[in-house]
Formats: C-alpha cells, sequence, structure tokens
C-alpha cells in the first residue's frame, strides 16, 4: 500500500513538472494569452481532466510558471551582482540590478509579460506565498539601500525601493511594448543606467 501511495505521488509530480514545462514553453512562444488548458494538455499528452487533478484551476498552473520565471530572474539578478566588485559603490549594484531587470525582459519579454498580465486576467486572490516570491526579489535593492543610508527606517527604505522598481520598469515597460514616447528598444539599458544613477543621486546624494 505504501508503495503504491509513493508511485502515485511520483506520477503526480512527473505530470506537474511536465504541465509547468508545457506551460512555460508556451507562453514563452505565443505569450499568455494562447494558454488554454487544451493546449497545454495537448503538448504534454493528457487529458485536459488531468491538468484539474493537479492544479485547482488555470490559475494555479500559471502562478507555478510565474514562480519559475520569478526564481530565473532572481538568479539572474544574484549573477549581476556578483560582477560587482567590494570597492565599487553600492549604486554601482543598483545598477547591475537595473540592468539585469532590463535585459531578462529583452530575452524572456512573453513570461516577464506574464508576471504582471495574469493579475489583470483573473478576479483571483494571489496567494502570500506567491506574493513572497513577489517580494522576495526587493530584497536585493533593500539590502543595498539600507547600506546606503542605514538610518532610514525599513518604511522609508521599502518606498525608496519601490520608487525606483516602478522607475525602471514603467521605462522597460513602454520600451517592451512600444508604447506612446517609450524609450527606442537599442537604448533602454543605457536610459535604466542613467534613470538609477539618477534616482539613486536624488535619494542619497542631496
Amino acid at each position: 500500500m505504501v508503495g503504491e501511495h509513493k508511485a502515485t505521488a511520483e506520477r503526480r509530480q512527473a505530470l506537474r513538472s511536465a504541465l509547468i514545462e508545457a506551460a512555460d514553453m508556451r507562453i514563452a512562444k505565443d505569450g499568455l494569452s494562447a494558454l488554454t488548458a487544451r493546449t497545454v494538455a495537448s503538448d504534454v499528452g493528457c487529458s485536459v481532466g488531468a491538468i484539474y487533478n493537479v492544479f485547482e484551476d488555470l490559475d494555479g498552473l500559471i502562478m507555478a510558471v510565474n514562480s519559475k520565471t520569478l526564481a530565473r530572474l532572481d538568479r539572474e539578478i544574484a549573477t549581476s551582482l556578483s560582477s560587482v566588485s567590494e570597492d565599487q559603490s553600492p549604486v554601482e549594484s543598483l545598477v547591475a540590478i537595473g540592468l539585469a531587470y532590463c535585459r531578462f525582459a529583452a530575452q524572456h519579454p512573453r513570461l516577464w509579460s506574464a508576471l504582471f498580465e495574469q493579475g489583470q486576467k483573473t478576479d483571483r486572490v494571489i496567494p502570500d506565498w506567491h506574493m513572497d516570491e513577489h517580494i522576495r526579489l526587493f530584497t536585493h535593492v533593500l539590502t543595498i539601500l539600507k547600506e546606503l543610508a542605514p538610518e532610514q527606517s525599513d518604511e522609508q527604505t521599502w518606498s525608496q525601493a519601490r520608487l525606483m522598481f516602478s522607475a525602471v520598469h514603467g521605462v522597460v515597460s513602454l520600451g517592451m511594448h512600444e508604447l506612446f514616447i517609450a524609450v527606442p528598444s537599442d537604448e533602454i539599458e543605457m536610459q535604466v543606467e542613467v534613470l538609477v544613477r539618477a534616482t539613486a543621486c536624488g535619494l542619497f546624494e542631496n
């Protein structure tokens, strides 16, 4: 009996992994709007009903893909920070984070967009564990901001982190979607660097 339960759990986990991988590839190729239970089931070679034996609904599968994307982005940010030497200003670390975010969006545009599109497509409340994954990315910025201004309260540091993210995200988002007076795609990295440096200067060098 124990062996049967173990085998069932292993099959369930294997199916879960296969569904996440298929959904990840589908979103990366065609965007979130192209993702349906039927297309994922077809890609994996299972029934549509099998998806709901693993995930509560399609939103649950999308969140699993977004979790994978967030983990990937977190690794790329950490890698970019490792290239900043200890004798450089903390501002250089903020620039490295901004550029890593910009490059990730350029390299994985549809997966990056899905991080923000899901909340627009559903009224479902995002669970705490998934919100924590989004917030975890701020840890890199918060650590550096605390280094720049250790006397500040946590609330002030959080406010500054949100400001910096909003500014960088706005430039990247407009540029990626070529909206309104967007920064041309070949200038986005340069403008992100200028923006981060200017924001840091305004916050800490008055």
